[in-house]
C-alpha cells in the first residue's frame, strides 16, 4: 500500500474512519502477537506478508531511520503496523491524511487495547481491555509482558530456527516459505536462495549448537516459572493475572505457540510445520511443554480467545499481486 493512497479495494479494511494495514513476517511469534491483538479487537486489517531477506525489499520505504544493524534493532523490523486516518467521497480513492506507525508489537498491542478495549464488567459492546485500569495489576501485567517478550521471544525464535533451518529435513525450513505465507515470486526466491538466507539467518541470530542448548534450557526454566505463578492463582479460570484474559496471557500463548505445537488450524494466524515434521528430539520437547501448566495454558488460551481473522480483513499483494 502506498503511503499517499488507500485503494477502494482496502475500504473494507478500515474501523471508525481509520485504515489498518500490517506489514509482517507471517510465521514470526512477534508478528503474531500484534496479529492477533488486532484480531481480538476485531479491526479490519489488510497483511502485507513477507518472508526474510525479502521482508527488506518490502519494508524499505517504512525501515526506521538511525536504527543500527543487528537483530534487536533491524531498520526493517516488524511488525509494522500503519494507522492511516480516511476520509471518503463517491465515486472517489479514499485519500489518507496523517498516518500513526507503530513497528513493536508490545506498542501495537497497547495503542489497540487503549483505542478498542473495554473496561473489565462492561465488554457487551467491545472485547475487554487487555490491561487493567487499576494500576497496580495494570504493573504486574506490563512486567509480564516484558519478561515474555524477552526471555520467551528472543530463545523460541533461536530454538525454532535452530530445528527449522540445522536439525531437520530441509523441507521443514523450505516450506516455511509457500503455504501461502507470502507471494509467488517470494516463495521462488526462498525457495531458490534458501541455502543462502539459512545461512544469513543462521549468523544473524547466533544460532548453533550451544546457543540452542542454552535456549531451549531458558525455555524449559520459563515454562516452569509460568507454572508456579498460573498453579498459586485464585480460584477461578486460570490466568496469568486475576480471572482475566490479558495481554500477558496473549503474550505468552504467541511466543510460546510454536514450541508447544500450535498449528494454523488452531488459529495461528499463518502456516507453520507440524510437530511430525520435526526432530525426534524437538517432538519430545514439545510433548513435554504441552504436558506443563504454562504449556496447557497456551493451548487452552489460542481455544478460548484466538478467533479468526477480524471480518472484512485481507491479505495485500504487490508487483501485480506476485510480491
Amino acid at each position: 500500500m502506498d503511503t499517499d493512497s488507500v485503494s477502494q479495494k482496502e475500504v473494507l479494511s478500515t474501523k471508525d474512519g481509520l485504515h489498518f494495514s500490517l506489514r509482517s513476517i507471517p510465521f514470526s511469534h512477534y508478528n503474531e502477537k500484534a496479529r492477533w491483538a488486532l484480531d481480538y479487537f476485531q479491526i479490519p486489517y489488510v497483511e502485507y506478508r513477507s518472508l526474510p531477506m525479502c521482508h527488506m525489499i518490502s519494508m524499505f520505504k517504512y525501515r526506521a531511520k538511525g536504527a543500527p544493524w543487528v537483530a534487536e534493532g533491524s531498520p526493517f523490523v516488524t511488525p509494522f503496523l500503519m494507522v492511516t486516518p480516511t476520509t471518503a467521497a463517491a465515486g472517489k480513492k479514499l485519500e489518507a491524511k496523517e498516518c500513526i506507525t507503530f513497528n513493536d508489537s508490545t506498542a501495537i498491542m497497547s495503542f489497540l487495547s487503549d483505542q478498542y478495549g473495554a473496561p473489565a464488567g462492561d465488554s457487551k459492546s467491545a472485547p475487554t481491555s487487555l490491561y487493567s485500569n487499576n494500576e497496580e495489576t495494570k504493573a504486574k501485567i506490563l512486567a509480564l509482558e516484558d519478561r515474555f517478550d524477552k526471555m520467551i521471544g528472543p530463545h523460541v525464535r533461536r530454538y525454532v530456527y535452530y530445528e527449522a533451518l540445522i536439525k531437520s529435513p530441509k523441507k521443514v525450513g523450505r516450506a516455511l516459505g509457500h503455504h501461502d505465507n507470502a507471494g509467488k515470486l517470494q516463495s521462488w526466491i526462498w525457495s531458490l536462495f534458501f541455502p543462502l538466507i539459512s545461512y544469513i539467518l543462521i549468523k544473524l541470530f547466533h544460532v548453533n549448537d550451544a546457543s540452542a542448548a542454552r535456549s531451549k534450557d531458558i525455555i524449559r526454566r520459563e515454562f516452569e516459572h509460568i507454572s508456579r505463578v498460573l498453579e498459586s492463582g485464585p480460584p477461578g479460570p486460570a490466568y496469568l493475572i486475576g480471572n482475566q484474559f490479558t495481554a500477558a496471557d496473549l503474550t505468552l500463548a504467541s511466543l510460546a505457540a510454536m514450541v508447544v505445537g500450535v498449528l494454523q488450524e488452531d488459529g495461528y494466524g499463518a502456516w507453520v510445520p507440524p510437530v511430525t515434521e520435526w526432530t525426534p528430539e524437538a517432538q519430545s520437547f514439545c510433548q513435554e511443554l504441552r504436558k506443563t501448566t504454562a504449556g496447557k495454558h497456551v493451548v487452552e488460551c489460542y481455544k478460548l480467545h484466538r478467533g479468526q481473522k477480524a471480518p472484512g480483513s485481507s491479505y495485500g499483494f504487490n508487483f501485480f499481486g506476485l510480491w
